[in-house]
């Protein structure tokens, strides 16, 4: 018997601008409340039938809710209070001319989401603070809080690595269809036969039932962001103290922001942080340094 989130709910009270046609095989179908993309250097509003790239980011607010659906079939919602980084965004094997293996690299540093992968879809791969999970022909339910991190498998398989790692199809760690596998940041994850009722009661209403289908609304239709502002250190800062592979493509994104006054002093504050932006900030510590004045060897004497 196929265990669904309402089933495992009821256990427990018992006992996640291109142009249209183009690269983006992604597209904003539902946005509840507000949300907010950085793209490039820029904060732009998040509204429905925005179409998303590699490289973007997502900010869900405090009574957020937003979902996000693919070309190939896939559904990923996005609750309260998510930050969430679509670093490597694949199309479908139809879309790239190619059947070679693709797969997306999300990561998530807060909040909630729940995913629908069909058998066809592209596999995806979403890295935590706490562990990395690698999904295809999937639906799960996962929550990243500060100190702990949960995943709840309702249909297929997971697989998992501990850390702040990506993970692969390989990766020792499997949950299967009904379990709940929770980690919290000072100790090794724990696999549980079916999701405690805290995860359960937490998790937005919605994911209690399939995610709508709103795909096809937006087949034809092309949204342009609004543009808010510039972005600002606040906006970036907790991925910019996220590990290497993170940080170092965002400085190459955002080395111009450097040039502003307010950007550069919260980096320079934070350079233990992203060390790595010490040769953006101080390129004069980096240049070549003229040839020392004792090396040069004395002028020879005229009649010697």
């Amino acid at each position: 018997m196929r265990i669904t989130v309402a089933s495992a709910f009821a256990a427990c009270l018992a006992v996640p601008a291109i142009a249209a046609g183009a690269e983006g095989p992604a597209v904003v179908t539902v946005v509840e409340s507000s949300a907010a993309l950085l793209r490039s250097t820029g904060r732009f509003a998040l509204t429905e039938g925005v179409r998303l790239q590699s490289g973007d980011m997502i900010e869900v607010g405090d009574k957020g809710v937003l979902q996000l659906g693919f070309a190939d079939g896939t559904k990923l919602s996005l609750g309260p209070r998510s930050r969430f980084y679509l670093a490597v965004l694949a199309a479908p094997a139809a879309e790239r001319g190619s059947k070679a293996a693709a797969i997306s690299d999300f990561y998530m540093l807060h909040g909630w989401t729940k995913f629908e992968l069909t058998r066809k879809a592209t596999p995806f791969r979403i890295t935590t603070p706490l562990f990395g999970l690698a999904a295809a022909d999937a639906t799960a339910v996962l929550q990243v809080q500060d100190a702990e991190a949960g995943v709840f498998a309702e249909r297929g398989e997971l697989r998992l690595a501990e850390g702040f790692t990506r993970a692969t199809a390989a990766s020792p760690l499997a949950v299967r269809a009904g379990q709940h596998y929770v980690r919290k940041a000072d100790g090794k994850g724990v696999i549980q036969p079916r999701p405690a009722a805290a995860f359960v009661d937490a998790m937005p209403r919605q994911y209690l039932d399939s995610l709508p289908e709103r795909m096809a609304r937006f087949n034809d239709r092309e949204v342009v962001p609004q543009r808010l502002g510039d972005m600002v250190y606040a906006d970036v800062e907790p991925w910019l103290k996220g590990p290497p592979e993170v940080r170092r493509p965002l400085m190459q994104r955002l080395r111009s922001r450097a040039r502003d006054p307010a950007f550069r002093e919260a980096l320079i504050k934070n350079l233990s942080f992203h060390p790595e932006w010490d040769r953006i900030l101080f390129p004069e510590k980096y240049r070549p340094k003229p040839p020392s004045s004792a090396a040069t060897p004395p002028a020879a004497t005229p009649g010697r």
